[in-house]
């Protein structure tokens, strides 16, 4: 990393909820010994160059339990807006100072350092507002945000009820952002999906946590990939499942109008 991050606040934001239908309190669910936040969270705290890492829920009373799950004291609990994903950013950001951000969901248990410092560099040196790698495995990827576009991206969508989805606001409003699609190198390209979301999602993390346990191997994306590509009849076991919203058309197309920024 060439640029000096000594001065810039960094942070991890993990948004995380406990309303999921298809698989009930999925982040509750167990990813070997750890439920499968604080799996999400280890794995974030491995990141080099983060000052703050929060998990971010809201103030939904089902939510409150999720402060028992942090993992580690040094992690920020904060609750926030139930529906509005964005404006509960707003705040985090807002509350803690914070210049940039690496945006994370709780169904991501497996993050990798490599793809973050690849990212990082490449979003300070071309000055973006919104960075994000390509052809990433599902649930590997990582956007990097800066605050102050976030705070920005608000201000047009007062109430934004599709921000769940929050990429598209900035994605579909090239004119309005820097946006930085980058190319992440080979060895950290799969078409692998390892996003919970399914009971297979589950089943194939257990495997996989399983091996690592086993071999005492860290939890790396080198280790992982080797694995899955020894053993492609596992992968198989989650491959055919669809990203929620990608099966959707109906969604998709109401995601890509209302996300756009207006016209003066």
């Amino acid at each position: 990393m060439t640029t000096d991050l000594s001065n810039i606040h960094i942070a991890t934001i993990i948004a995380c909820r406990l309303k999921s239908t298809r698989l009930p309190r999925k982040a509750l669910l167990k990813i070997g010994e750890l439920p499968s936040v604080e799996y999400c969270i280890k794995s974030a705290l491995q990141f080099q160059n983060v000052r703050t890492t929060v998990l971010a829920t809201s103030t939904v009373p089902e939510d409150a339990v999720l402060e028992k799950h942090t993992y580690s004291p040094e992690v920020k609990f904060f609750k926030g807006d139930p529906e509005d994903v964005m404006q509960r950013y707003v705040d985090v950001v807002n509350k803690y100072n914070i210049d940039v951000f690496v945006r994370v969901t709780a169904d991501m248990p497996f993050l990798s350092d490599e793809i973050l410092q690849f990212l990082l560099r490449s979003h300070f040196e071309s000055k973006a507002d919104y960075t994000i790698g390509t052809k990433a495995a599902i649930g590997t990827n990582l956007e990097i945000i800066n605050a102050s576009a976030l705070i920005r991206a608000k201000s047009f969508f007062p109430n934004a009820d599709y921000s769940e989805y929050m990429s598209y606001y900035f994605t579909n409003n090239p004119e309005y952002f820097k946006l930085n699609r980058v190319e992440l190198p080979e060895e950290l390209v799969r078409d692998y999906r390892l996003t919970l979301d399914y009971e297979e999602d589950l089943v194939l993390f257990n495997i996989i946590e399983g091996h690592l346990s086993k071999n005492k191997l860290a939890p790396s994306f080198k280790n992982i990939f080797a694995f899955l590509d020894n053993n492609p009849e596992i992968a198989k076991i989650n491959q055919s499942l669809l990203v929620k919203y990608t099966g959707d058309p109906t969604l998709v197309e109401t995601l890509n109008r209302v996300t756009k920024i207006p016209k003066p």
